[in-house]
C-alpha cells in the first residue's frame, strides 16, 4: 500500500477514534436495573458527574416463574479521576424507589426524585439528592402518589406528565403538574385533566427553545379489575408562550424509551422503548425492546430513526453528557436488565 494511502488510513482511523463516545464503566450490580432516576451534576469542582439512584430489579426468579421485583435504595456516584471513570456507593434513600420523576436541579448540584414507587406502594415525598450521597426532603410533597409517570424540565420547572397513583390503578392519571424548583416552597401546580396527558411512561420532553412535546405511552382502562395497557403513537407539540399546539403521529405506538426527550438543536432524541406488539404474549419468548435512537425535529415533527442503540432498552434514565446521549441501566425485555451504561455520540448535524 502506498505511503500516502497509509498515512489517510491512519489519519482516519484516528479521526474515527476522537469522534467515538469514550465507553463508561457498568453499574455496580451485575444484574442491572430498570426505573432508575440519574442526572449529570457538576461537581465542586466543576466537572461533571453523573449521580443515580434507585431502581429495581429480579435477583432470584424471573417474574413468570414467580420471582419477586426488589426496590433499591443504593445512590452511585460516576466521576472520572486519574482519567478514569469508575461509581462508587456514596448513599441511600430515605426509602425503596423507582420509575419516580427525576431532574437535576437549576443549579446542577443536586438530583430531585419525585414520587416512584416499591413494593409497599406508590410514593408522594419529593427530595434533593447530593453528589455526596446526602438527601434533603422537600416540603413541596406531590399532590398524590405519582409513579410511572413522563418528566422533564422547562427552565427552572419540574414537568410530571401523567403516570398512576396506585399499583393497581386502572386508569392514568390525566394532569400535568408542575414544581418550580427555584421556589419549591410554592409548591406543585396542577392542570385540569386532559385526555392527552392520562399516560404511562409517555415520551416527553421539550427544546431549547421551550417547545413541549408528549407522544406515545400507554392508556389504560379497566380489565376485569386489572390494568390494560393500549399503547398509543399519538404526538403532541405545545410551542412556548401559547402560540399554539400541533397534533402529530409516531411511527409506531412506542412506550417507556430512555427519556426524558434530550434537547440537541432543534431535535429531541429518545432511546429504545417497548411498542407493545408483544404485550399480553408470554413474556419469556419476548425478543427484546427496541434498540432504536430516534430524534423529532421539532420545527417539522419528522420522527426519524437515526441510529442503533448496542443493546434493548427501555425505562431506563437518558442524559447528555457533553455531545453525548447516555443510558443509565434499564430493561431489555420484560423482567431482564442490563448493568450498561451506554454513551453515543449525537452527529454534529443534529446539534
Amino acid at each position: 500500500m502506498p505511503l500516502s494511502a497509509l498515512r489517510f488510513f491512519a489519519l482516519l482511523c484516528l479521526a474515527l477514534r476522537m469522534t467515538a463516545a469514550e465507553p463508561l464503566p457498568d453499574i455496580p450490580d451485575p444484574l442491572g436495573r430498570a426505573g432508575m432516576m440519574a442526572a449529570v451534576l457538576k461537581d465542586t469542582d466543576g466537572q461533571e458527574v453523573i449521580l443515580a439512584a434507585g431502581g429495581c430489579n429480579f435477583p432470584g426468579k424471573m417474574p413468570w416463574d414467580g420471582g419477586t421485583k426488589v426496590f433499591y435504595t443504593d445512590i452511585f456516584l460516576l466521576k472520572k479521576t486519574a482519567g478514569k471513570w469508575a461509581w462508587r456507593l456514596v448513599g441511600q434513600l430515605p426509602t425503596p424507589t423507582a420509575y419516580a420523576a427525576f431532574a437535576a436541579t437549576p443549579a446542577r448540584d443536586g438530583l430531585v426524585i419525585a414520587g416512584g414507587c416499591n413494593a409497599d406502594g406508590h410514593l408522594s415525598a419529593v427530595l434533593v439528592v447530593k453528589a455526596d450521597g446526602k438527601c434533603l426532603p422537600l416540603e413541596a410533597k406531590l399532590a398524590e402518589p405519582r409513579a410511572y409517570a413522563g418528566c422533564f424540565t422547562l427552565g427552572s420547572r419540574l414537568i410530571v406528565s401523567g403516570g398512576t397513583s396506585q399499583p393497581t390503578a386502572t386508569a392514568a392519571l390525566a394532569t400535568m403538574t408542575v414544581l418550580d424548583l427555584a421556589k419549591p416552597a410554592d409548591g406543585w401546580k396542577s392542570t385540569d385533566d386532559k385526555e392527552d396527558f392520562a399516560r404511562i411512561l409517555p415520551l416527553v420532553g421539550a427544546d431549547e427553545n421551550g417547545a413541549v412535546l408528549w407522544a406515545g405511552g400507554c392508556a389504560l382502562s379497566d380489565d376485569q379489575g386489572k390494568p390494560l395497557r393500549d399503547y398509543r403513537d399519538a404526538l403532541t407539540y405545545s410551542k412556548p408562550s401559547g402560540q399554539g399546539t400541533k397534533f402529530h403521529a409516531l411511527p409506531t405506538p412506542l412506550a417507556a424509551s430512555a427519556g426524558p426527550g434530550v434537547a440537541a438543536g432543534h431535535h429531541l432524541f429518545f432511546v429504545g422503548g417497548d411498542d407493545g406488539k408483544h404485550y399480553g404474549k408470554p413474556p419469556a419468548t419476548h425478543p427484546g425492546q427496541s434498540t432504536q435512537v430516534i430524534a423529532i425535529d421539532m420545527e417539522t415533527l419528522e420522527v426519524q430513526v437515526v441510529d442503533q442503540w448496542p443493546h434493548p432498552v427501555a425505562t431506563a434514565p437518558l442524559l447528555r453528557l457533553g455531545d453525548d446521549l447516555v443510558t443509565i441501566s434499564g430493561e431489555t425485555r420484560p423482567g431482564v436488565r442490563t448493568p450498561a451504561c451506554t454513551r453515543w455520540t449525537i452527529p454534529a448535524k443534529l446539534r
